[in-house]
């Protein structure tokens, strides 16, 4: 199978250059999906190659931590990811379903959600890794995007499909495909996991390079290569025909909105253009976006309303009333099924699962996490898009539920902002400048 060899093929290759490997990870990542497994059998837990190869990169990083040329600046997010761990690890010695059916999701957590974005951190040199990072991930969102439109033309996924066969058992895949739905149509989805997530992941990618381009004044290498496959996340980013996306974009594009910067206005111009010329494919969406301000063009492209997320909210409260503190920790619906679970639904809000499964130590933990995303961090680095792009998450993540949205790609272009801006280059050079005061004083 391909991507079990690509796996082979990375493993093998961090051996030899660990640090170039882990850039190919991150890459590599965009294509691994949820049936995407390296152990899938009767009464295991899942073994994604995702988990897994987190999880032997960790290793070799700590394995290699006094010889490899690591972040000397420390990691932005390490207290809210610290309480993050208590919360979960709590929630899980007390999980609902016992400790031994909840650590395995606890383990994945960590590794997919927390120990991937601290190893980026302390790995990336943005002067010498962003270039690798915009060609690839450019190269790979070009295939993306052009199987987006080919599915979009298709009006079905074949790789999605043939996907949900590498597992065995039927039960355990996790299969999103779409036919048209009442008043809202196909979805696309590409090669991510869902619709919502996809769009939310070519807006990240459009955005990014948005604000290289204009906040940063970031020189691209192949910019005509880098332009035209940003360029072509734009109609994907509608085809998902998804409201999250859509609103996703309109929150994280204002990373890049400056009325006093010329290229501001260049852009705004080119995308009116591009908008002309592209509005013709989009007509059928016009609906699907008029419907996150609209409630009659709610009711038109169906989905899920103010209604229904009041339901779920007062069936998590009730839910959290029996077990206030903790929660029932992760994956209780496998053995909890009663009318408030039923009434659960979708869990339409990041909210909802945080009140059930972690209980009020986990609102706690995720409040103290969202004060670092949308205000310490990014007043420390006086960033603008990390600002912005925190506020899209969190904002979007409130309202519904994001499946397939990239977290780690999330972090990797904060990060990237991060290391950009001023702020951290003075931080630095301050730092450098103690060390080597510190030198002369012994």
């Amino acid at each position: 199978m391909i991507f079990t060899l690509i796996g082979i093929i990375i493993i093998i290759y961090s051996f030899k250059n660990f640090k170039r490997a882990f850039l190919w990870l991150l890459v590599y990542k965009l294509l691994l999906v949820t049936n995407i497994t390296v152990i899938a059998l009767p009464g295991i837990p899942l073994l994604k190659w995702d988990m897994f190869l987190i999880a032997i990169f960790f290793l070799q990083f700590w394995r290699q931590r006094k010889v490899l040329a690591v972040e000397s600046e420390p990691f932005p997010y390490e207290r809210p990811f610290k309480f993050l761990v208590v919360s979960w690890f709590l929630s899980t010695i007390f999980a609902y379903i016992g400790f031994l059916g909840a650590v395995s999701q606890f383990i994945k957590n960590v590794f997919e959600q927390l120990v991937i974005v601290w190893m980026m951190w302390k790995l990336i040199d943005v002067r010498k890794d962003l270039p690798f990072i915009i060609k690839w991930f450019s190269v790979a969102f070009l295939f993306i995007s052009l199987y987006g439109c080919y599915e979009y033309k298709l009006q079905a996924n074949p790789l999605v499909e043939y996907e949900a066969t590498l597992i065995k058992e039927e039960d355990r895949a996790v299969v999103f495909t779409y036919d048209a739905e009442r008043g809202r149509g196909y979805r696309v989805q590409s090669v991510f996991e869902h619709a919502i997530g996809a769009g939310i992941n070519w807006s990240m990618f459009l955005v990014f390079i948005l604000s290289l381009v204009v906040v940063y004044r970031y020189k691209l290498k192949n910019k005509y290569f880098v332009w035209t496959s940003t360029l072509l996340a734009v109609p994907c980013v509608f085809f998902a025909n998804s409201r999250a996306p859509i609103l996703f974009l309109m929150l994280a594009i204002w990373a890049v909105i400056s009325f006093k910067n010329k290229r501001t206005f260049q852009l705004l111009v080119v995308g009116m253009v591009g908008f002309v010329i592209v509005s013709p494919y989009l007509a059928d969406y016009a609906a699907n976006v008029l419907s996150i301000f609209d409630s009659k063009a709610q009711d038109e492209v169906g989905g899920s309303n103010a209604e229904m997320r009041f339901n779920q909210l007062a069936a998590a409260i009730a839910l959290l009333e029996q077990s206030p503190f903790v929660g029932f920790g992760f994956k209780f619906l496998n053995g909890m099924n009663n009318s408030l679970t039923a009434a659960l639904l979708g869990m339409e809000s990041m909210w909802f699962g945080i009140l059930t499964q972690f209980g009020l130590l986990g609102v706690a933990a995720n409040l103290f996490y969202a004060y670092y995303a949308l205000w310490k961090v990014p007043h420390h680095y006086k960033s603008k898009p990390v600002f912005f792009f925190s506020l899209a998450y969190w904002v979007v993540g409130s309202l519904t539920s994001v499946p397939g949205m990239l977290i780690y790609m999330y972090y990797l272009f904060i990060i990237i902002f991060i290391k950009l801006s001023p702020q951290y280059d003075k931080r630095i050079a301050h730092g450098n400048e103690r060390q080597t005061n510190g030198k002369k004083r012994f």
